[in-house]
């Protein structure tokens, strides 16, 4: 075994939407599925947009403030802004169209269909397949 078999194969995860009642796969009016590809923990683009969250946390902690909080919306939204962030790509109807992705656009979907998130989090979760052990 070398570790380096252990690495990584892709730095991105494709999520196949499933119906968050049933688990059927959903699809687009265009028989496509529904689909959003995220750049994985590991890879550049989720790292670099942890850091800048990191580092908007660790400027306001330093203007001053002995103590900074954060509330749970802060930490919420965060989430959001960050999920956002690291996609890629997505093929999804929404609103009856298949929207442009934008960071703005994502944060929005991803606020409002709430169990997409927990799907694009669980397959992350799920993607350490990525190994030919």
């Amino acid at each position: 075994m070398d570790l380096k078999d252990l690495k990584p194969k892709s730095d991105t995860v494709e999520v196949i939407l499933v119906h968050p009642s049933n688990y059927e796969t959903l699809f687009n009016p265009d028989d496509t599925e529904m689909s959003i590809v995220v750049h994985a923990p590991h890879s550049k683009t989720y790292k670099e947009a942890v850091h800048d969250q990191q580092n908007r946390r660790i400027q306001k902690m330093q203007k001053g403030k002995k103590t900074s909080t954060f509330s749970a919306e802060d930490l919420e939204n965060d989430g959001i802004t960050l999920l956002a962030k690291v996609t890629k790509e997505w093929n999804i109807t929404y609103g009856g169209s298949n929207p442009k992705l934008t960071v703005e656009k994502a944060k929005e979907v991803y606020s409002d269909m709430f169990w997409i998130r927990e799907q694009i989090e669980a397959s992350v979760s799920d993607s350490l397949d990525f190994t030919t052990a």
